[in-house]
Parts: structure tokens; sequence; C-alpha cells
């Protein structure tokens, strides 16, 4: 399989993929982490200024202090949005409130 492990160095394709992609982020969705591995936790860094930024996690992560340039700013006036809880959960709470389930979906 195509994985990268701890320690090990990023594929180029992965910065060049990168920088392209994030011109087109309109929603940038965070699942998941601890936001304390480089380069992958300097990726909330880079969509344009106004895209909204959503951490889904159990607990905050990737604020200010943290060792990156752009960190999260979780208030109510700014761009980003924290939602605690589990991962899995909160995405299938998300998908039944957004009428997105199988049922749904599968009829279409």
């Amino acid at each position: 399989p195509d994985i990268v492990f701890f320690g090990e160095q990023l594929p180029e394709r992965f910065f060049s993929c990168a920088a392209d992609d994030f011109k087109k982020c309109d929603l940038l969705i965070v699942m998941g982490t601890s936001l304390v591995v480089q380069p992958f936790a300097s990726l909330i860094g880079f969509p344009k200024s106004d895209c909204p930024r959503v951490l889904i996690n159990r607990e905050r992560a990737g604020e200010s202090g943290a060792s990156m340039e752009k960190s999260f700013i979780f208030d109510d006036e700014g761009r980003d949005l924290f939602i605690q809880g589990d991962c899995d959960t909160t995405i299938n709470d998300l998908v039944e409130r957004l009428g997105w389930n199988e049922k749904e979906t599968s009829n279409k």
C-alpha cells in the first residue's frame, strides 16, 4: 500500500498537490488529530484566509501557541469552529441531520 510511516519523508507529490488543492478549498474539515506532527499540522494554514475551518475532535488542537503559523482561533466571530466529540459519532449525526443517510441517497 501507499503509506508513509512516522518519521518517513512524504513524497514530493504531496507538496505539489497540497499547493494546488488548497487554492480551491472552500471548506476545510480536520478530524481526529492532535495537530502536532509536521508537515501535516501545517496544512490548516494552507487555505485562503476566508475559508471556514472545522475541527472535529475529542479535544481542541492546533490553537495559538502550537508549532504552526496559522493556528485555529476558536471564538464566536471567526472562521474556525470546534466540534467536540468522537469523529464517527459526530459525522454520523451530521449525515443524519443533512439527510444524507443511505436510504435517502440510494433512491436518487
